[in-house]
């Protein structure tokens, strides 16, 4: 009994982010993000899921999606991706802002988790919007 209250303390205790970092074994994680490069500082990078904004990111931002175990293939105007998600994985996509004709334009990758963790610290986390 007291080690399942100490227990439940210590969740309680840990803050919300660190709890989500982990996805449940029922759902994974698709982590979408963009560096801080000023490079393409005034384009955006809408990022959208079956016609729906999942979330803009201006540089410097990153966002965490929980989602069902599956297939997703997100968009903008100018790329897509297919991020494949298990259960209790977490899939990382990076958006740079790349040249193009009279402008930059937002280019969807999939990366590993060591490009995200080298640049995680100069990020600050953005919201996804309601799905």
């Amino acid at each position: 009994m007291i080690r399942s209250v100490a227990a439940a303390a210590l969740l309680i205790a840990v803050p919300v982010s660190a709890q989500d970092a982990v996805p449940t074994e029922a759902e994974g994680k698709i982590v979408i993000y963009r560096g801080g490069s000023v490079w393409g500082a005034g384009v955006a990078c809408p990022v959208r899921y079956e016609g729906k904004e999942v979330v803009e990111l201006g540089r410097g931002k990153f966002a965490e999606w929980s989602v069902a175990p599956g297939r997703y293939i997100l968009t903008n105007k100018t790329a897509s991706v297919e991020v494949n998600v298990a259960a209790g994985e977490t899939r990382y996509v990076r958006c740079q802002i790349k040249t193009g004709f009279m402008s930059g334009r937002a280019d969807l990758q999939i990366v590993d988790r060591a490009s995200f963790e080298d640049v995680q610290g100069d990020l600050e986390r953005k919201d996804i919007a309601a799905r």
